[in-house]
C-alpha cells in the first residue's frame, strides 16, 4: 500500500511539473535561473520591509540584474521607491544625480510598457504616469510643458479618480506653458487661456467629488487633503481670471458655440465665480441655460441682472420665478426680500410689502424686512390722505420701521439714520397738529383707508 502511494506521488508530480515550470517561466528559462530570481526579489523585498534602504538598493539592482523584464511589476514599483531615497542623498549638482533621474524615468516608463493593465487595476498605466508626471515637474522645472502633457493624458484617464498632487499640479503646469512656452503668441494664449478656465471648473469639480465621497465615507483625512487642492488651483485661477482679461475670452467661446449647454453653463458658472455680471454677456448666457436648467438659483441671479440693467418688469418675473421655485430652499428670505425690494421700486407698494411680511414669517427679526417696510410705508402718503393727518401720519409709522431696523442690526443704522432724518423733516409742525387737536408724544391711529399699507397701525406724534 506504501509503494502505490509513492508511485502515485510521483505521477502527480509529473503531471503538475509542466504547469509549475509554465508558471514559472517569467522568472527565467532554466529551474536554477528561476530560483535566483526568486531569492533576489525576495531578498530586496525583506530589506525593504526592515526599512533598511541602502542595502535593499544594492539588493534591489542584483535583482534587476538576475530577473527577466517580466518577474514582477513591484521590481519598478519598488525601484521607483528606492531610486527616489537615493536621489536625496545625491547633490543635484553631481553627475550621478541626473542618471538617477534618468533611471527614474525609465523605470516608469518600462513599467507602463510591460504592465499596462492589470486584473487588479485595468488603470494601470494612468496612474503610472501620474506618479512620472509628479516627479518629471519636480526634477524638470524648466520642462513643465512635458509634465503638462503627462498631467493632460492621465486626467483624461483617471478623471475623478486622479490624485490631489496631480489636480493642482497640472494646473500649475498649465499656467507655466501660458506665461513662459506660449509667450508672446497672442492668439495661443487666448486659446490656452479659454481651456485653463474650463480646466478650472473641471478640476475643482473633480476635488469636490472626492470631498464628497470621503465625507460620505467619514473619511475626514482624505477630505482635508483634497480641500487642500483648492488653495493653489485657485491662486491660479485668481492669477488669469478677471472681468477685463475674462469678458473677451468668455464672449469669444460664446460666439463659437452659441447653443452648445455645455460650453454656455461653464461661462455662466465662470462669470459668477469672479462675481462678473454687469456686462453684455451675463443675461444672454444665463437666460439661455435657464430656457435648459431652469432653478430658483438661476432665477434669482438673472433677475439681478435684469435689475442692475434697470429692467424691472423683466426682473420681477425672474425674482418671482426664483421664488416658486425655491419650496423651503435655504435662499428664501433672500429671494423673498430682493423680489419685494424690486416691487417697491416698481411702485407696487402692496407687492413689496406682501413679501416683506412673508419674510418676517420665516425670520422675525430681518432687519432689511423691516426697511422694506419702512421704505413702502414712507412712499404712501397719497393713498393715506384722510383730509387731515393721514398723510403725515405715514412718516411716522416709517421712521417707527426704520427705528426696529436699526435696532436689530447694528450693520444698518447708518442707513437706517438717514431713512429717519429724511421722514423728520416730512413731520407735521406744532401748528399742523393743534389744528386736529392733537399734540406731540400723544398716540395715533393711522386711518383705516382703502389702500393705506399702514391702516389702522398705531403710532406716537411727532413733530420737526
Amino acid at each position: 500500500m506504501k509503494a502505490y502511494q509513492t508511485l502515485l506521488t510521483a505521477v502527480f508530480v509529473l503531471l503538475l511539473a509542466p504547469l509549475g515550470l509554465a508558471q514559472d517561466e517569467r522568472y527565467g528559462d532554466t529551474p536554477e535561473q528561476q530560483l535566483k530570481c526568486k531569492e533576489a526579489l525576495s531578498v530586496y523585498k525583506s530589506y525593504v520591509k526592515q526599512k533598511n534602504y541602502d542595502e535593499a538598493y544594492i539588493q534591489w539592482r542584483k535583482a534587476c540584474d538576475q530577473c527577466p523584464e517580466m518577474a514582477a511589476e513591484g521590481l519598478y514599483y519598488y525601484g521607483a521607491k528606492l531610486l527616489d531615497k537615493e536621489l536625496k542623498k545625491v547633490n543635484p549638482s553631481e553627475a550621478r544625480y541626473a542618471t538617477l533621474v534618468d533611471s527614474l524615468m525609465f523605470l516608469y516608463d518600462k513599467r507602463m510598457e510591460l504592465f499596462p493593465s492589470t486584473a487588479k487595476n485595468p488603470n494601470n498605466r494612468c496612474e503610472i504616469l501620474e506618479q512620472k508626471a509628479k516627479d518629471y515637474y519636480d526634477f524638470f522645472e524648466d520642462n513643465h510643458r512635458e509634465a503638462f502633457d503627462m498631467f493632460n493624458e492621465s486626467l483624461e484617464c483617471l478623471k475623478e479618480g486622479a490624485s490631489v498632487t496631480t489636480l493642482y499640479k497640472y494646473y500649475t503646469s498649465s499656467l507655466y506653458v501660458m506665461t513662459k512656452t506660449l509667450n508672446g503668441d497672442t492668439a495661443s494664449q487666448a486659446t490656452w487661456r479659454a481651456n485653463m478656465y474650463i480646466d478650472y471648473l473641471m478640476l475643482t469639480d473633480y476635488a469636490q467629488a472626492n470631498i464628497d465621497a470621503a465625507n460620505a465615507d467619514g473619511d475626514e483625512k482624505t477630505a482635508e487633503n483634497y480641500e487642500k487642492a483648492f488653495v493653489p488651483i485657485n491662486q491660479v485661477f485668481d492669477a488669469i481670471a478677471d472681468c477685463k482679461t475674462m469678458i473677451p475670452v468668455l464672449e469669444e467661446l460664446y460666439r463659437q458655440s452659441p447653443s452648445d449647454t455645455k460650453v454656455l453653463t461653464a461661462i455662466l458658472r465662470l462669470l459668477e465665480k469672479v462675481e462678473c455680471k454687469n456686462n453684455d454677456l451675463f443675461l444672454p448666457v444665463a437666460t439661455a441655460v435657464y430656457a435648459i436648467e431652469p432653478s430658483a438659483d438661476a432665477a434669482y441671479n438673472i433677475g439681478i441682472g435684469f435689475l442692475k440693467a434697470n429692467e424691472l418688469d423683466s426682473s420681477i418675473t425672474y425674482m418671482e420665478e426664483a421664488v416658486n421655485r425655491c419650496g423651503d430652499c435655504t435662499e428664501k428670505a433672500n429671494y423673498l426680500l430682493k423680489t419685494g425690494q424690486v416691487a417697491s421700486a416698481m411702485g407696487r407698494t402692496g407687492t413689496a410689502r406682501s413679501y416683506a411680511r412673508q419674510v418676517l414669517e420665516l425670520d422675525s427679526e430681518n432687519a432689511d424686512a423691516y426697511l422694506l417696510i419702512g421704505d413702502v410705508i414712507a412712499g404712501s402718503s397719497v393713498a393715506c390722505d384722510d383730509g387731515a393727518l393721514g398723510s403725515r401720519s405715514v412718516y411716522w409709522v416709517a421712521s417707527d420701521y426704520y427705528a426696529r431696523a436699526k435696532r436689530m442690526n447694528a450693520d444698518l443704522a447708518e442707513l437706517a439714520d438717514r431713512k429717519m432724518t429724511n421722514m423728520a423733516k416730512q413731520f407735521p409742525t406744532v401748528e399742523d397738529i393743534f389744528t386736529y387737536g392733537k399734540q406731540a408724544g400723544g398716540s395715533f391711529t393711522v386711518p383705516n383707508k382703502g389702500g393705506c399699507p399702514c391702516a389702522g397701525e398705531t403710532t406716537t406724534i411727532r413733530v420737526r
